[in-house]
Parts: structure tokens; C-alpha cells; sequence
């Protein structure tokens, strides 16, 4: 009885551990090789912008 007892409270703890979604990031981004900082931002704008028009966000 002990023994079925450890095997189900190890067999709910795997999968209550393996199931924890953690902390949700940002969606990662390839990097941006800009020659300024002003072309950065200037990029980092634009793809806000074009990602609001998609999304209906104006």
C-alpha cells in the first residue's frame, strides 16, 4: 500500500512539474544590425506599426 502510495504521489509530482508553464517571454526577435541608434528605433517604430495595422490596434 506504501509502495502505490510513493508511485502516485511521484507519477502527480512529474507531471504537475513537467506541466508548470513558468514565466511567459516576450517573443524573441532576430537583432536588428543597425549602423545607428536613430536607424534602430527607426526600425523598432516601423515594425510596431506594421505589427498594430495586422493585429487592428490602431
Amino acid at each position: 500500500m506504501v509502495l502505490a502510495m510513493a508511485t502516485l504521489g511521484t507519477t502527480f509530482l512529474g507531471a504537475y512539474l513537467s506541466m508548470g508553464g513558468g514565466k511567459k517571454t516576450e517573443q524573441q526577435t532576430p537583432p536588428i544590425n543597425a549602423k545607428s541608434k536613430e536607424e534602430e528605433n527607426f526600425v523598432k517604430d516601423f515594425v510596431k506599426k506594421a505589427e498594430e495595422k495586422v493585429t487592428g490596434k490602431h
